[in-house]
């Protein structure tokens, strides 16, 4: 009986030991797939332009629903085949699916804190080389052929988990990004702060400048 039940306890514990080492193989392939379906799902129609008090015109993105495509997200500075199609929410549902955009900040290319999130490891590690980002390191976010380049002016950060004044709401076109802090963990957060430089319009194969900072708006 005991030679038995030894048997089984192994038993227990090597399909124990299988699940954790095989369980983020499984979620990054979801995630992966996830990818794959969001990528046809970005908005396509042309992001509307806000008026400023110059000539210039800002382009917004298009609102979408919870757990929808929003934006194509690119860090550069993450490689030069790093991209994400970021979703709606921040819930684990839709951080499971890539980055999301935090419900209730503005839309890329409004005046305010635009601000996202995406997991550090696991679910395709999106966010796993967030302590190499460097001051002046671009972040793009593209919809409807529009592309928003915000430029970084913090280093990560770490704060607390509930240090919620990383979203605050500004008067400037700002981008927060935030992930789990460390790597391998989530007892801390760490974020990076950045601001709108330039905003192109997709003509053809080519980008051209229709907003820079250096305009007024």
């Amino acid at each position: 009986m005991r030679r038995w039940l030894a048997v089984a306890l192994i038993g227990v514990g090597c399909g124990i030991l299988a699940f954790v080492l095989l369980q983020p193989a499984v979620s990054s392939h979801q995630t992966a797939r996830a990818q794959q379906r969001l990528a046809a799902e970005v908005p396509v129609e042309p992001a509307p332009a806000v008026s400023t008090r110059g000539p210039a015109r800002v382009p917004v993105a298009r609102p979408v629903g919870t757990g929808e495509a929003l934006a194509v997200l690119r860090v550069p500075r993450f490689g030069a085949d790093w991209s994400w199609v970021a979703v709606e929410g921040t819930a684990l549902d839709q951080l499971a699916d890539g980055p999301g955009h935090y419900r209730g900040t503005p839309l890329p290319g409004a005046r305010g804190n635009v601000a996202f999130a995406a997991h550090r490891a696991g679910h395709g590690d999106p966010f796993l080389d967030f302590d190499t980002l460097r001051t002046g390191d671009a972040v793009l976010l593209e919809q409807a052929g529009v592309r928003w380049t915000y430029r970084l002016v913090t280093a990560p950060r770490i704060v607390p988990v509930d240090a919620t004044w990383v979203l605050r709401a500004s008067r400037d076109r700002e981008l927060t990004l935030t992930t789990c802090w460390p790597r391998y963990g989530s007892s801390k957060r760490m974020f990076v702060r950045a601001r709108l430089a330039e905003v192109d319009r997709q003509h053809g194969r080519d980008w051209q400048p229709v907003w820079s900072v250096g305009g007024r708006g």
